[in-house]
Order: C-alpha cells, then structure tokens, then sequence
C-alpha cells in the first residue's frame, strides 16, 4: 500500500494542535490493523484482501526491528491520526494512512510533512489513479509525477 484514505489536505489543522510524529511501538499494531482493513483504506491499497490479526503482528514485529523500514505514528490533539512508513531500498517509498475517524479534519498534509521531516533524500510514493485525494496530497507536498503503470501513478519528491 501506498497510499490510502487521506482526506482534502490543509496546511495545518484548523483549531487543533500541530500533527507530530513519533516511531511506532508493539502497542500500535491492532490500531494500525484496524486502519489498514478500514473498507476504503482497502480499496486504495496495492493490496485490497483483508489483514488476519496474526499475520499483522507477526509483519508489524518484524517491521519494527528492520532498519529498512520506519513506521510513525501521527498525533494530533492527544489522538492518533494515522501512519506514515518508509521502506529503505534502492529508493525510498513512502505510505501513508490516515485513521478513518480522522479523516475530514485536514490532517493528511501535516501528517505527510511531519514525516518527510524525519527523513533525508529523495522519496517515492506510487498512488491509485482513483484515489484523487492522495493525488492532491502528494502533488501539493512537493512530489512530481514520474509516470504511470496499469492504474498507478508514480511520484517523486527531490532530496
């Protein structure tokens, strides 16, 4: 997955704290699972099936401790608003998923930034030709369309 169900963006949340960010720990996983199964989060994914629980905390495990991959955690408010993961390859790709409840408040886009903040260099993000609104999100923080594959788009952000 990519990215799924941010909602229009903004750039700060009106009326409420500044989204940050901070590294995801094992108590986090079924919130995150619970995300990733959300109906529309699903239909966003590169993968649509849903995630069995221990599948899920056996991968989330196993992503906390590789040092290719980095999963935070955004929060707003006192609440956790979503996850932001980058995978470290040949080239860096970033995820996002914003909580369902949390979706319509303008959280997205400082979610993104908070993120990228954290990382260095350039970074990828391959989205669904169908979800508009990470269209938007992508483009509008600094990430430019290299190309399209079957129903992907494939963005860039310059280090």
């Amino acid at each position: 997955m990519s990215a799924a169900g941010p909602e229009p963006e903004s750039p700060e949340p009106a009326g409420h704290e500044p989204v940050s960010v901070r590294r995801a720990t094992a108590a986090d996983a079924m919130d995150v699972l619970a995300w990733r199964n959300d109906p529309h989060t699903r239909a966003m994914s590169r993968d649509t099936g849903a995630v069995d629980e221990a599948a899920h905390l056996a991968w989330f495990a196993a992503a906390l401790a590789d040092p290719r991959r980095m999963l935070l955690i955004g929060e707003a408010g006192g609440a956790k608003v979503g996850m932001v993961r980058f995978d470290h390859a040949d080239e860096t790709e970033v995820s996002i998923n914003l909580a369902p409840e949390q979706r319509g408040r303008g959280l997205s886009r400082p979610l993104l930034m908070a993120a990228l903040a954290e990382v260095g260099g350039e970074v990828w993000a391959e989205v669904r030709e169908a979800n508009a609104t990470s269209v938007r999100l992508f483009e509008g923080a600094g990430f430019q369309l290299q190309g399209r594959r079957d129903d992907i788009r494939r963005y860039r952000r310059p280090g």
